[in-house]
């Protein structure tokens, strides 16, 4: 007897799109960067899942080295997020890297109350030179 299988797609329904670099310390430390673009109001799983996804395959990658920090960059999320979107790597939070999340200034205060207020800032320059300046210091 044959078992049937039924095909499915892995591929999520959604608008969000994002964008990765990469950016090195002055000591080689290895700063991941992912901008997400969403220009609908309304979240979907979809959306949620790939969230998830691309953050938690950025903080993995071996670039030769997997990343000891992220920026996620939300100011071209036109939905507003609140903590049950999971953008956060696990893999991060766990080893206790240094993580910033780039916010439009006019919705500060709202994802004050949803994210370490210590993570947030409205300038992608500014959290990158937190990061390089926390993670150079261990060293000089």
């Amino acid at each position: 007897m044959a078992y049937r299988q039924q095909s499915v797609s892995l591929d999520l329904e959604t608008d969000v799109t994002h964008q990765c670099s990469l950016h090195y310390t002055r000591d080689q430390h290895l700063i991941g960067i992912i901008e997400f673009n969403k220009p609908s109001f309304i979240l979907t799983w979809g959306d949620l899942e790939f969230f998830r996804r691309r953050t938690d395959e950025l903080s993995v990658m071996p670039f030769p080295d997997c990343i000891n920090a992220m920026v996620i960059d939300i100011r071209n999320v036109t939905a507003f997020l609140d903590m049950e979107v999971p953008i956060i790597p696990w893999r991060l939070l766990e080893e206790e890297c240094p993580v910033r999340i780039v916010v439009p200034q006019e919705r500060l205060d709202h994802y004050a109350g949803f994210f370490e207020p210590t993570w947030l800032t409205t300038d992608m320059d500014s959290a990158i030179q937190e990061i390089r300046e926390y993670m150079d210091m261990f060293v000089h």
